[in-house]
């Protein structure tokens, strides 16, 4: 017999399937299914890019400028509990600037992959921040102009860490191909609106170097600041 209680399940279950079909179901905790790009040539990719956009799903408030990565090749990765592996792998050394900042200290940092030579595309990092392993996709690249990236890694709590990087071996790319690596990125739930882009204006060549300290933005403000250091600029002092 059909009934009221019948009816109700079968217009939930009608709703999953519709959201399903229509891409709306989307697990945040899980990492999308990603298809790197085929026959990739690790070696064409390595040297100096520039991150032209840039997106990530936990820092949508804050933005960067000056920011360039180094890709190298190596013969050996860190593993997770501290020692070394002998295993193909690729290491991106990057700076970068928070764009607010009115001291523009430029800052550094770098991540080693391993490489798995059967899929060069994607790449794997272990660490014990997150619950498993932080995978790096290439989606595409032209390897003299310009390369789309994916990073994504499942926390223990909470929903997945998800970014992206448009690189350019140049400060800039034309509109055209900015708007064909950007239509790439809603297929792995990517929201472009947060898409945003990298000034490479007024960089000077301070030498970058390493701080681990936090950073904070107050309340109602935009402005990074650091514990310890005075934002309070007196100009001819």
């Amino acid at each position: 017999m059909f009934t009221m209680k019948s009816l109700a399940y079968s217009l939930v279950f009608f709703c999953v399937i519709v959201n399903i079909a229509i891409g709306k179901y989307v697990n945040k905790r899980k990492c999308p299914e990603v298809r790197a790009v085929p026959h990739f040539d690790l070696t064409q990719m390595l040297g100096d890019w520039y991150v032209v956009e840039y997106y990530a799903s936990a820092e949508e408030a804050l933005s960067y400028s000056c920011m360039r990565a180094v890709f190298t090749q190596e013969d050996h990765i860190p593993a997770a509990d501290g020692s070394v592996e002998w295993t193909p792998g690729v290491t991106m050394n990057f700076t970068y600037r928070f764009a607010d900042d009115p001291l523009g200290e430029n800052l550094l940092g770098n991540i080693t992959w391993r490489v798995d030579l059967n899929e060069p595309a994607h790449w794997t990092h272990a660490e014990s921040t997150y619950d498993g392993i932080y995978n790096t996709y290439v989606l595409d690249t032209e390897y003299k102009t310009w390369a789309l990236l994916l990073h994504c890694a499942e926390q223990r709590e909470g929903t997945r860490w998800l970014s992206a990087f448009v690189l350019s071996r140049t400060t800039g790319l034309p509109k055209n191909v900015m708007a064909y690596l950007r239509d790439k990125l809603p297929r792995y739930d990517v929201d472009v609106k947060y898409v945003f882009p990298i000034s490479h204006d007024d960089c000077s060549s301070k030498p970058a170097v390493a701080d681990f300290s936090p950073i904070f933005v107050e309340l109602g403000s935009k402005v990074p600041r650091k514990p310890g250091i005075s934002y309070n600029l007196a100009f001819g002092h």
